[in-house]
């Protein structure tokens, strides 16, 4: 049965007896809020189907206190997971209160949603709290091995939390060990089937992102640029189709191409790609100021950072003038 049609039908037998349809229901929403499609439009259908599911489990839970809030943590984790415009603070209060359900949990299926919970607060925490975000997703990884075997979904679960772990241990410095999470989570990315790792894209190319990352900090550049190669092709093409999904992820790449060319000592290159870098920034800025404009002034000082590097001392001085100018306002 399409999933549509099975929760239009069972939303008519909820109202007849919700303590038995309810929970079939609320799965069944959760289900298609999981549904990855590319195209923006569909965000909106994964988001209602998701906030659904959660006043469905809320409405349960307080009925029969004590037999459903495994199923409203993993809605509740559902509905911060979605793509969407939801604050950084909304989707953390989402997963908080996920983990706070199922932190004891020993059965499968709540492990399960307690690694996604784990996952899902250390993916808003990475970029401007690494240090927080990295002993819940190392605890989000031991949860998945715990789980084991795992189904498809969950394996990419699993590369995501490596990937985020990589993103950690790179933040603080520590530069091998990011290495080797990324190199895991890129290893686990390739072992999945060719369907699910192109339902997966996005979560793929910024494991191999990252892993570039990695090469390029611990300069091997030539291997870094040859993985950035054709994942810079891949980002290019997905940020015509949905350009604020991918860009951000391509404009990070960039300035690990650009520090690779740097490093092979190809200037024309390595500016090249830079401002390529920048101008992606420029239009995520301008199309979703509150997000992106502090991360275009990073870019604008990387920018500038690559510029003096390179002896191009007064381009360097009005990128850097730029970013004080756009930090000042």
């Amino acid at each position: 049965m399409l999933l549509a049609v099975r929760v239009t039908l069972l939303r008519q037998l909820s109202r007849i007896d919700l303590p038995r349809f309810g929970p079939m229901l609320a799965e069944a929403l959760v289900t298609r809020s999981q549904q990855v499609k590319v195209r923006r439009s569909f965000v909106r259908r994964r988001t209602a189907a998701a906030d659904e599911a959660v006043a469905l489990y809320r409405r349960l839970v307080q009925d029969r206190p004590g037999r459903h809030e495994v199923g409203l943590a993993r809605a509740l984790v559902a509905q911060g997971s979605v793509p969407d415009d939801r604050t950084i603070e909304s989707a953390l209060a989402q997963g908080w209160e996920a983990i706070g359900y199922v932190e004891n949990a020993t059965d499968r299926d709540g492990l399960v949603v307690l690694a996604a919970a784990q996952l899902m607060v250390a993916l808003q925490l990475r970029a401007d709290e690494p240090g927080d975000a990295l002993p819940l997703v190392e605890q989000a990884r031991e949860t998945w091995l715990r789980c084991a075997p795992l189904g498809a979904r969950e394996q990419t679960a699993l590369a995501r939390s490596l990937t985020v772990l990589g993103d950690c241990r790179a933040a603080l410095g520590e530069l091998a060990e990011a290495l080797a999470a990324r190199e895991e989570a890129v290893e686990l990315f390739r072992r999945l089937p060719v369907w699910t790792r192109l339902k997966y894209m996005p979560a793929r190319l910024e494991a191999m992102s990252g892993l570039a990352d990695s090469l390029a900090s611990l300069r091997r550049f030539a291997e870094g640029l040859t993985l950035a190669r054709g994942v810079r092709e891949d980002l290019t093409f997905m940020s015509r189709v949905e350009p604020l999904r991918f860009r951000p992820t391509l404009g990070n790449l960039l300035f690990v191409v650009a520090r690779c060319h740097l490093g092979l000592r190809e200037q024309d290159a390595a500016v090249a790609a830079v401002e390529e870098a920048v101008g992606h920034y420029r239009w995520l800025a301008e199309h979703d100021p509150a997000r992106y404009q502090p991360r275009l002034v990073v870019a604008l000082r990387t920018r500038a950072g690559t510029l003096k590097a390179l002896g191009l001392y007064e381009k360097a001085a009005w990128a850097t003038a730029e970013a004080e100018a756009m930090e000042s306002r």
